[in-house]
């Protein structure tokens, strides 16, 4: 029985390992990914001060006890738009446990949550070749707004 509850503070280290799986899956769409990043005190700082910020959201999935996923989201500020945005930061479940539904309880509870504290907008971004990202968020109502472009020096 999948269950989706808040993060507690403590639980910096459990969205470190989480988000490493992200880092591992995400590696073959970004060669300049730091794999490291995520076990580094760089990576604890982040989900330190998004556990410590009460305008943030932290959702951990369960199943029978086991984190299987999670979703972080913070508020964005879009200086040249009106609405105020959440972004969803980074989520992920575990390889095993995809395609079961855990991600659309996710992403529910985090709207949830986001309505709820008076945002009226939500922004996430992909990698555009993760096409089974990209559909995902597609399947939970968003739609593309804008296009990242990136070049080598």
């Amino acid at each position: 029985m999948f269950t989706i509850r808040t993060a507690n503070r403590s639980e910096v280290k459990v969205l470190q390992d989480l988000n490493n799986e992200v880092f591992i899956d995400n590696q073959k769409y970004d060669s300049d990914l730091d794999m490291s990043w995520t076990q580094s005190n760089k990576g604890k700082a982040y989900f330190t001060k998004l556990l410590n910020n009460p305008q943030a959201c932290c959702f951990i999935a369960e199943d029978n006890g086991r984190n299987v996923g999670y979703i972080v989201a913070a508020p964005k500020i879009v200086a040249y738009r009106k609405s105020r945005y959440l972004e969803i930061e980074n989520m992920g479940v575990l390889p095993e446990y995809r395609s079961k539904g855990i991600g659309t309880m996710l992403m529910d509870e985090c709207l949830k949550w986001a309505h709820s504290h008076g945002f009226q907008k939500t922004y996430v971004n992909s990698y555009f070749e993760n096409k089974m990202a990209v559909e995902f968020y597609k399947k939970n109502g968003f739609s593309e707004i804008d296009i990242s472009l990136e070049k080598n020096l």
